[in-house]
């Protein structure tokens, strides 16, 4: 990404200038580096066009409820924004200092926008009202000068910005999912979650070691290998994509992480040369509501986690994973619940090597013909790297993880021993061979002895919970035929009683009507007794 703190010489020049004045009909316009920041004789028109433009490239639907500026300026274009939405919260990030205290001495508007100076609180505010709360998309306004005067800072906004809101979609989309696919595919998992270990139960019951938390990234063709020595001295998880790349290397995990509701579980079938190389007690980890397939190949130890904490509340003991929509992100988050310290990155490029976008061997396309647009960022070592918006989206939700952690538990150290790829903010660099040689060697652990000796939930008392759950349904539907709005207050009660219920309920709090409310309870009570007749 961009590094906004770097100006050229001739904007560094521009910083040190005295913010100009320039009395309008109005009020003042603003000049600073040679540049029209306002225009003097119609602020306020001119802003409703920058406003104009922010609206044409956000979607349709509900009014913003967040604006997100670049830019202070004297606050023309804040004062159109307010006046257009009454009611919206305003951030912006101003590159600059000395136009901050213009902005505070001389500001057209009487509000408080909230602002940030520092890329770090810019990004934990976007990351924490844009990506993680529900809402409309926000309206993005730039002013144009800043492009101009500050045009590394620009590119750092946008991007940024851009970058979030995948990871919002990407969210939007898991959420979609979860109560469609994902679910369906609960159905027919929920046996296995009556008698399967669930992995977020070895929390505070496993030996600190290191974790090698390692993915499909072009980058494991280089120092993959290395990691043949470091099954004897940590915990080896990989994505699912990850499995035959190391296999090839004569390197087994001993965690294999699988999240996809689609079927990928070609991943997991392996030639009798590749089950040769895998360890005999490699545990595959699947979300509980992935698809049934992960579950029946044969040759691993399998296990399950949930994804979210209305089904750990019936179905486990509460204990959710919180990931980045992708089994990466899964398998570094399982390692960090476990209590695994350090933890180490190996082949999470998040970039393109050329057009490859995978190790060689993985079983999805490994080139990227028609990469479309990409962009370039920071990559270890110094280097520069080309991304797409996916990728990093991804990478914003490590940067994002590891400033969670550090608050947590200061001493955890975070190492990114990718031999190539994007650099990750909160994560240190080291050659992967050099990592290795400053761990000790330490006993094997064998995952699936402790996972034996798991609690499981009991199918009595699961049946009864779907039985009691199915009745209430039941009694809301026929309560929301005859009286909506007492059913709708009903509906709510039941959300805040139970997660899960709060979770298959979500779809009818959405419905635009009666009749498309009622078809939602009926999906409900129906996906409860379809669960009842599985177990």
């Amino acid at each position: 990404m961009p590094d906004a703190t770097k100006l050229t010489s001739d904007n560094r020049a521009a910083s040190l200038l005295t913010p100009q004045l320039i009395p309008g009909p109005i009020g003042p316009g603003l000049m600073y580096g040679g540049e029209i920041v306002h225009w003097p004789q119609d602020p306020l028109g001119e802003a409703r066009q920058w406003l104009d433009v922010g609206l044409a490239k956000r979607p349709q639907g509900p009014n913003p409820e967040l604006a997100l500026v670049l830019g202070l300026g004297l606050g023309w274009h804040l004062k159109i924004i307010r006046e257009r939405f009454p009611h919206i919260r305003i951030a912006v990030f101003e590159p600059d200092q000395a136009l901050v205290q213009t902005y505070m001495d001389r500001r057209v508007q009487g509000f408080n926008a909230e602002i940030a100076t520092e890329w770090p609180a810019f990004r934990e505010f976007v990351s924490r009202e844009l990506v993680h709360k529900d809402g409309p998309p926000p309206v993005v306004v730039t002013i144009p000068a800043y492009q101009k005067l500050w045009p590394e800072a620009a590119a750092t906004f946008n991007t940024h910005l851009e970058a979030e809101l995948v990871r919002r979609r990407v969210i939007e989309k898991t959420k979609a999912t979860t109560d469609s696919i994902f679910l369906d595919n609960l159905i027919e998992n929920i046996s296995l979650c009556a008698t399967l270990p669930d992995v977020l139960l070895l929390k505070g019951r496993l030996s600190p070691r290191p974790a090698f938390v390692v993915g499909a990234g072009p980058s494991l063709d280089q120092n993959g290998a290395l990691l043949r020595e470091a099954g004897d001295k940590g915990l080896i998880l990989c994505a699912a994509a990850a499995l035959k790349p190391l296999l090839s290397l004569g390197v087994s995990p001993q965690v294999i992480v699988v999240l996809e509701s689609s079927d990928t579980s070609s991943y997991l079938k392996l030639t009798e040369e590749e089950a040769k190389s895998l360890w005999s007690q490699t545990v595959l980890a699947g979300a509980a509501g992935c698809h049934p397939n992960h579950f029946k190949v044969p040759g691993y130890y399998r296990s399950l986690y949930h994804l979210n904490g209305g089904q750990a509340q019936i179905l486990s003991q509460g204990l959710y994973l919180p990931q980045g929509g992708n089994a990466g992100t899964a398998a570094f988050a399982l390692a960090y619940v476990w209590g695994l310290r350090p933890l180490i990155l190996v082949g999470q490029d998040q970039a393109y090597q050329g057009k490859w976008l995978h190790a060689a061997g993985t079983m999805d396309n490994v080139i990227d013909e028609n990469p479309g647009e990409t962009l370039k960022i920071p990559g270890v070592y110094g280097t520069t790297v080309e991304t797409n918006t996916s990728l990093l989206a991804s990478l914003n939700w490590y940067a994002e993880a590891a400033q969670t952690i550090k608050r947590a538990t200061k001493e955890t150290r975070l190492i990114n021993a990718s031999a190539a790829g994007a650099a990750i903010d909160g994560f240190e660099e080291a050659p992967l061979n050099a990592v290795l040689a400053n761990l000790p060697s330490i006993a094997p652990l064998n995952l699936a002895s402790h996972l034996d000796r798991t609690p499981k939930p009991a199918p009595k008392e699961l049946k009864a919970d779907l039985r009691q759950m199915a009745g209430l349904l039941t009694s809301l539907w026929r309560l929301a035929a005859k009286d909506p709005a007492r059913a709708l207050a009903e509906m709510g009660s039941l959300s805040r009683a139970s997660a899960f219920l709060a979770q298959i309920l979500a779809p009818a709090k959405r419905a635009p009507n009666r009749t498309g409310y009622l078809n939602e309870l009926k999906k409900a009570e129906s996906m409860v007794l379809k669960m009842l007749a599985k177990l």
